[in-house]
């Protein structure tokens, strides 16, 4: 089960009419990553740090916890809300537990830190309306069933014929052994403003017109749904696709996890590389097909020669025919390039030597690249 470092807000759990409460909370994700690697915007005034690799890079879990208290209390007075609330700050097994750590933190002046596998303990005494199903809770209650360890100690079987799948993962998460009550995360967007500017967040998503249709209202509902995905089956198996810094369009496309509809330049995708200088790279337009592993390709010349790259770019022959993968070959009626490119040439092992040239067929585009004494396909153009 994953370790979490968690940050509860309770001056902004809720959303104003200004947008106030979103800048506030941005600049608290903020404040985080500028030592996390990873921040996890759980809903509005709650997000999550993993520890694994910054608290064996820092020296603990205490060490780290610390830095994120740090942090949150120099966003300043718009960080923590209107009253100024104190955030809490808990590390524990799994995001359930590590939040009401938080919570719990809030009653002292140090974070509330959970040993590794101490959590069911540590999630005993809790009532069982903290797992925020008041049907389930009042039930419990009238059967006697008051603590969350009162709960974990029932029969599983009878929970689940009783109570269902929902009370049964209920069960677990109570028990320690799930770490994360589905409904828990609610998407809230980044707001996008630096601290102290006035104006709401934006809330735009992209979407596919005519498949969500073309109102604000399908907006929220492109992004309820892409949040009920990352409810489902977690914050990275959603991801949306961002530009990188690179020669090839292999090279550039790049997947990150999809935090919000309108990223902006500090966020996880933005590479601050885009621009360049790449000698070498591909000009526009960008191929419609990238292979992720390229296929092997016969390049020749009408007579059958092989065409290949000079040290100066220039090809050896006039290309005529081409054939991918063993295919039936093509009549080459036009070409551009070849670019050339020599990638880590300070390194003798790692230097890679590539020269990459469009070739037109009857029937198409291809983007090939030269390398290791072959052609490769690497994409393909509409």
């Amino acid at each position: 089960m994953q370790r979490l470092v968690a940050i509860w807000c309770p001056g902004i759990l809720e959303e104003g009419e200004l947008g106030r409460e979103a800048r506030a909370f941005d600049a608290v994700v903020a404040a985080l990553e500028a030592f996390a690697t990873r921040v996890d915007p759980v809903r509005l005034g709650v997000c999550a740090v993993p520890t694994r690799g910054p608290s064996r890079y820092f020296g603990g879990d205490e060490v780290l916890a610390d830095m994120a208290v740090e942090a949150v209390a120099g966003v300043g007075p718009t960080g923590l809300g209107p009253a100024r609330q104190p955030a809490g700050v808990g590390v524990a097994d799994g995001l359930f537990a590590a939040v009401l750590a938080a919570r719990a933190a809030l009653n002292g002046d140090r974070p509330v830190i959970v040993p590794p596998g101490e959590t069911p303990s540590f999630l005993d005494p809790w009532p069982v309306a903290i797992l925020d199903r008041p049907e389930l809770a009042d039930l419990l209650v009238r059967l006697g069933v008051r603590t969350l360890g009162g709960f974990a100690a029932l029969p599983g079987p009878a929970v689940l014929a009783r109570f269902g799948a929902e009370g049964a993962l209920c069960q677990r998460v109570a028990r320690g052994t799930e770490g994360e009550l589905p409904g828990f995360r609610l998407f809230f967007p980044r707001a996008g403003f630096p601290p102290g500017n006035s104006g709401p967040a934006p809330a735009v998503v992209t979407r596919q017109a005519g498949f969500w249709g073309d109102s604000a209202d399908s907006d929220a509902r492109a992004v309820r749904a892409v949040a009920g995905v990352q409810e489902l089956l977690g914050p990275e198996a959603v991801v949306r696709g961002r530009l990188q810094g690179g020669r090839g369009p292999a090279q550039r496309a790049r997947f990150v996890p999809w935090t919000g509809p309108n990223p902006g330049h500090d966020s996880p995708g933005h590479d601050t590389t885009l621009g360049g200088p790449w000698p070498g790279q591909v000009p526009p337009p960008a191929p419609t097909v990238v292979f992720g592993r390229p296929l092997p390709t016969q390049l020749t010349d009408a007579a059958g020669r092989s065409v290949g790259v000079s040290g100066g770019g220039i090809l050896s022959t006039v290309p005529g025919r081409l054939s991918v993968a063993r295919g039936p070959w093509a009549l080459v009626t036009g070409w551009a390039g070849p670019w050339p490119s020599d990638e880590r040439w300070w390194s003798v092992r790692g230097r890679r030597r590539q020269a990459r040239m469009q070739v037109v067929t009857t029937t198409t585009t291809h983007l090939l690249t030269r390398e290791r004494g072959g052609w490769w396909l690497e994409a393909t153009y509409d």
